[in-house]
């Protein structure tokens, strides 16, 4: 299931190659694409370097939970716990698109 749910991850996002996630995993584009094709397994840490990439967790990326973003829910309810109960839902709208472009903006670096 890993191997399938990598694949499809990546072909999600409009041009991303495997060429480009080896370079983003820091290993070999042969070890990358042995990952898809189920021959090979990343160990603990690039599995978690993958899950963060991607915005999911690890239960997902393993087919033990069909909910992508469930991760991002968790996260969003912890910032909702920390805001006063009078912000607007606009306003909470806001701030949630300023979380996703500070994780976008770190993802670039």
């Amino acid at each position: 299931m890993f191997a399938e749910r990598l694949k499809e991850l990546r072909k999600s996002k409009p041009h991303l190659t495997q060429t480009d996630m080896a370079k983003h995993l820091g290993v070999a584009k042969t070890t990358y694409a042995s990952y898809e094709q189920g021959k090979r397994t990343p160990d603990a840490e690039l599995q978690h370097k993958i899950a963060d990439y991607f915005g999911v967790t690890l239960d997902y990326l393993h087919g033990r939970e069909a909910e992508k973003n469930k991760g991002s829910d968790n996260k969003v309810q912890t910032v909702a716990a920390h805001i006063d109960e009078d912000v607007s839902d606009e306003e909470m709208e806001d701030i949630i698109n300023y979380i996703e472009f500070i994780r976008q903006k770190h993802k670039k670096e």
